[in-house]
């Protein structure tokens, strides 16, 4: 018979630093030795940090791609990929924070420019800075909240929105999401709409899985700074400007009827996921960084 080994609390996992304080009841995650692994191999480790990862300035685009030959010879030198690929790991895990620039920089992967580098490294510098930051949870309540934002037709390239989303589960964030949507909305409230849509369908999925995982749920809350989408979910009637709305779009009607999910107004400034769909000044991604849970 095999013996299994008790070997205490999990400290360290895939790369991931767990840090327990049981006098406040919260546990901390963070990755700061991959990121610092990350800046020495890409020898960032001494630049000068951002407070930002990504500039409200910087407007990236099939333009900045290489067009010299010059240009294609020095990109072949440049590892790319491989930056955006490791950034990646670290958004996906307990970096939300970044979610917004490395889906920017992320679109680019097959045919990347020098200005496409500039900003990689932005968010390199950005987290040089900022590796020491960490996900916190247990400060609140273990029910599942979601907050949602889109950008509106803010790709230069094709036009399309940003879809963003954030759920909160004892006061931090286990779920996230940012990237352009699938269809081109021709207004603002189809682009919330479609990220209504989107969030609904995860909320029910986390909801379902903390049940199972022994935390009883509450109907799961999903907030929303757009009355407009609010309004057009919660009354299913024809109008003429919304009919070639797709119809998996409208999904959240149902569960709106049947009371599977409650979809509420929140304040532009308290939503969570506004860093999610744009590139935000300093005091503004700063505040919904606390808001997020980034530590």
């Amino acid at each position: 018979m095999t013996s299994v080994k008790d070997l205490g609390d999990a400290k360290h996992i895939l790369g991931m630093r767990i840090t327990r304080d049981r006098s406040k009841r919260c546990i901390y995650l963070s990755q700061s030795e991959y990121i610092s692994k990350v800046l020495h191999r890409f020898n960032m480790q001494g630049g000068k940090a951002l407070s930002t990862p990504l500039p409200t300035y910087v407007k990236l685009s099939k333009d900045d791609c290489p067009k010299s030959d010059e240009e294609k010879e020095f990109m072949t030198k440049i590892p790319y990929q491989s930056a955006v690929g490791s950034l990646m790991y670290a958004m996906v895990a307990t970096r939300p924070d970044i979610a917004f620039a490395v889906g920017v920089v992320s679109r680019y992967m097959s045919n990347p420019g020098k200005k496409h580098w500039e900003a990689v490294k932005m968010i390199l510098r950005y987290l040089s800075g900022t590796k020491d930051k960490c996900l916190c949870l247990g400060r609140g309540k273990a029910f599942i909240i979601g907050y949602i934002d889109s950008d509106y037709a803010c790709c230069v390239d094709n036009r399309k929105s940003t879809s963003g989303y954030i759920f909160h589960f004892a006061g931090g964030a286990i779920s996230w999401r940012s990237r352009l949507q699938e269809c081109t909305a021709v207004s603002t409230t189809e682009a919330e709409n479609v990220a209504a849509s989107e969030a609904c369908k995860e909320a029910l999925w986390l909801s379902r899985l903390a049940c199972d995982m022994g935390f009883p749920q509450h109907v799961p809350h999903l907030l929303s700074d757009s009355q407009s989408a609010i309004a057009l979910a919660k009354n299913p009637v024809y109008h003429a400007k919304t009919k070639h709305i797709e119809v998996r779009y409208h999904f959240i009607r149902d569960c709106l009827a049947i009371e599977s999910i409650i979809l509420e107004k929140v304040h532009t400034r308290d939503n969570a996921a506004d860093a999610l769909t744009k590139a935000l000044p300093q005091d503004s991604f700063r505040h919904c960084c606390h808001l997020i849970g980034v530590t």
